[in-house]
């Protein structure tokens, strides 16, 4: 007897990250999620794996048209635009270029870039490795990655985080902000080494060991008194004289502030800004969207291609209820040849390859139990009649179908679950919800032949439902038990039934209209 846990290269119960964290960026950590990266599409037009927008031609597409505007000298608009469905892996896109341009070292001293690439095994992997190539042959590139969400304070504009994250990463004062403007002022006129070496006088001990301490500010007013006794009364006058103050700059002082740290810290770098999340930040925000345009609008006008934006956002900036909103009108700032969308059409092709694959020896045996059952497939699976034996194989014990069916039902929740607002991890992404089926719901533990059903998933994601159908449920529930307890027919079908439908009834659309058939090909649970 075959087992489904039999069929797999790897362990599908191992843990699967559910979102990818920006501000985890331990080069042991960043391995792990190269490791496990798919890069989806890379076929030529003419082969049944090609999709139009795989996350291969989204790389190539993208690191070409920055290679070009590059090669012109920069551009007015270096601003990159990353949107996705949740799920499609936006967030690993970037975090994971923005971290290889930073030239990051993996634990074991390869390059992320050249791990990046590796990842790519499509047929058309040449071309990535040459547009990666391109892009950075002729510059010297470094990035600063971060979640806007995480470091944001006080609702502040993007531009304003944006320079503290920088300010860190090149090695001025972390802890304030403060601090560390007043660090570029000494560094532009020309007094920062004299105060270096009277911080090792009075304090014993160098800036760079001191500057990230929490008494960071006291330290440095001290300095600045030692250095000038006539500017600074005494060792509190600087720290006192801003006690309470709070640094507001303009769109453009701050991008003076990133050219001038450029210049005195990496000089001839090309500096990558890759921030997550842009797009929950700014949405039905007039303020902010207005500071991000001056934002974009001043790095080109000033920095001619030196400095680069790449956003990350969940909708396109062209398309749908985002083109008539807020967020919309930045479509005038992120140029049409720097957006990149990974669309769910991506997903598939992820959950087979990181999840689902098959070990080669069972793949003739799969496909025999396909075309033994095709026929009743046909008639009883969800869209049985659309799919092929390549099809079957790769995604089993899911069915295709299942595929843009959970994501409906999972964007179905998202819109309209309140309990999902307090706890994030109540609905799953995709490869998520399978770990869970397969570890707590113990489906490997059954014979193949067993398909997943909708009732499987209920029993993972019904926490997330609203209170009120959760207790409407109950009642059903309820009733089921009572008929069981009358001596009547064990009402298990009934059960599963329910749980169905109300899955079912958060993507009622013009494709899917609960029905009897679309019930029964929803619980159709073993072929034959």
């Amino acid at each position: 007897m075959v087992m489904i846990e039999d069929l797999f290269q790897r362990d599908v119960t191992r843990d699967i990250n559910p979102v990818v964290y920006f501000h985890e960026q331990d080069p042991a950590k960043v391995a792990a999620e190269v490791s496990e990266y798919i890069i989806t599409g890379g076929y030529p037009e003419e082969d049944d794996r090609a999709i139009e927008h795989g996350i291969h031609e989204q790389f190539v597409r993208l690191l070409g048209a920055m290679g070009k505007d590059l090669k012109k000298g920069g551009t007015g608009l270096p601003a990159v635009w990353i949107s996705g469905f949740y799920g499609s892996g936006k967030s690993s896109f970037a975090k994971l270029l923005g971290m290889s341009l930073n030239n990051l070292a993996l634990p074991d001293g390869t390059k992320l870039a050249d791990a990046l690439l590796k990842r790519d095994e499509s047929p058309n992997r040449a071309q990535f490795i040459e547009a990666w190539q391109n892009l950075v042959q002729d510059i010297k590139p470094m990035a600063v990655v971060f979640d806007i969400g995480s470091v944001a304070r006080d609702d502040e504009h993007i531009h304003a985080a944006v320079v503290r994250e920088c300010q860190k990463a090149m090695g001025y004062c972390g802890t304030s902000d403060l601090v560390a403007d007043h660090e570029i002022r000494l560094e532009a006129d020309g007094l920062y080494d004299d105060f270096l070496a009277k911080v090792k006088e009075l304090h014993g001990k160098s800036w760079s060991d001191l500057r990230n301490k929490k008494l960071a500010e006291d330290l440095f007013s001290a300095t600045l008194h030692a250095l000038q006794p006539k500017l600074y009364g005494d060792e509190m006058a600087w720290m006192d004289a801003r006690a309470g103050r709070k640094l507001g700059r303009s769109a453009s002082e701050t991008v003076s502030d990133i050219e001038h740290m450029l210049a005195a810290r990496y000089p001839g770098r090309t500096l990558f800004l890759v921030i997550d999340e842009v797009s929950q930040y700014v949405h039905d925000n007039e303020d902010r969207m207005l500071a991000l345009q001056s934002f974009v609008s001043a790095l080109g006008q000033r920095l001619k291609g030196k400095v680069w934006l790449l956003a990350t956002g969940q909708q396109k900036l062209e398309e749908g209820e985002a083109a008539t909103t807020t967020l919309g009108k930045l479509k005038d700032r992120f140029p049409a040849h720097l957006r990149v969308h990974l669309s769910s059409a991506n997903i598939r092709d992820v959950v087979h390859q990181r999840l689902l694959k098959k070990k080669v020896g069972v793949v003739p045996d799969l496909e025999s139990l396909y075309q033994r059952h095709r026929s009743d497939i046909e008639l009883y699976a969800y869209q049985g009649n659309q799919m092929s034996v390549q099809d079957f194989t790769e995604v089993y014990p899911m069915l295709p179908g299942h595929i843009d069916l959970l994501m409906a039902i999972t964007t179905g929740l998202r819109a309209r679950s309140t309990r999902v607002q307090g706890d994030s991890q109540a609905i799953r992404g995709l490869l998520q919800l399978l770990g869970d089926l397969f570890r707590d719901q113990k489906l490997i533990s059954h014979e193949v032949g067993t398909l997943l059903t909708l009732d499987r998933i209920y029993d993972v994601l019904h926490t997330a439902l609203e209170a009120d159908v959760q207790s409407t449920l109950m009642r059903a529930f309820a009733f089921c038990d009572k008929h069981k307890a009358d001596g009547l027919p064990d009402p298990v079908l009934a059960l599963r039934v329910v749980k169905a439908v109300s899955l079912l009834e958060l993507v009622q659309d013009e494709r899917i209209k609960t029905d009897v058939q679309l019930i029964a090909q929803c619980l159709y649970e073993r072929l034959g």
